[in-house]
Order: structure tokens, then C-alpha cells, then sequence
């Protein structure tokens, strides 16, 4: 199970640790329009999901996180998103809270099913 699961958990560290290092070590100011780190939240938990349904659904001892694999992404990439964004709030200096963070995180994890039942529409039912 774990080298069907292993990508998984190496992209969602690399998320919290992204999501979690100080703002003053991150900087977007190369690029010239404003909201690209929705963009980049977008694209993080649109990965997240997709890679953690594609580990669960090609996993073979558990039928339940198997069955469930779609709702287990989706859900468990935005419960990670809103205990990151506390977490922003309230341990780590100069990051704070931001809803339109969340909406973008959640809409990632959305479209990473989406594009998940594209690429394997017929293989995973």
C-alpha cells in the first residue's frame, strides 16, 4: 500500500511545509498580477487531491478507502487546508487566516476529482 500512497504523502508534506514557512522566505513578487498565490493554492490542493485518489483507488487492502477514495481526497485536503490556515493564524508570524485561501484550496480539491475522472474514466469505477 504505501508505494501506491508513498507520492501522496511526500506532496502533502511538501504542502505543509510550503504552507507553513514564513512569508518573508516566500516571494511572489516576480510575477505581475495579483492573486497568483490563489493560483498556486489552486494548483497545490488540485495535485493533493488527485494524487492522494489515485493512491487510494490503486491501493488492494482496504475496499472502504478504495470505495471511498473520492470523498477521502476531497475532504481530507480541505480539512488539511482550513487546520493549515489556523495554523497560519496562530503559529507561525507574519502568515495569517485567509478565507479566499480556503475557497481556492477547496476548488483545487475539487477540480484534482475532476481531472482525476478525466484521466481515468475508464479504468477506476
Amino acid at each position: 500500500m504505501l508505494r501506491f500512497i508513498l507520492p501522496s504523502v511526500v506532496w502533502t508534506t511538501l504542502v505543509i511545509i510550503l504552507s507553513l514557512v514564513p512569508s518573508s522566505n516566500v516571494s511572489l513578487d516576480n510575477f505581475q498580477f495579483k492573486g497568483v498565490d490563489k493560483i498556486a493554492h489552486f494548483i497545490m490542493y488540485t495535485l493533493l487531491a488527485l494524487f492522494w485518489t489515485i493512491g487510494l483507488k490503486r491501493q488492494n487492502i482496504y475496499v472502504g478507502l478504495r470505495r471511498f477514495a473520492l470523498q477521502i481526497s476531497v475532504l481530507g485536503g480541505f480539512l488539511l487546508s482550513v487546520v493549515i490556515e489556523f495554523m497560519q493564524e496562530y503559529v507561525v508570524y507574519s502568515r495569517s487566516f485567509e478565507v479566499l485561501d480556503l475557497i481556492a484550496n477547496g476548488i483545487g480539491c475539487i477540480f484534482g476529482i475532476v481531472l482525476f475522472k478525466i484521466i481515468y474514466k475508464d479504468s477506476y469505477k
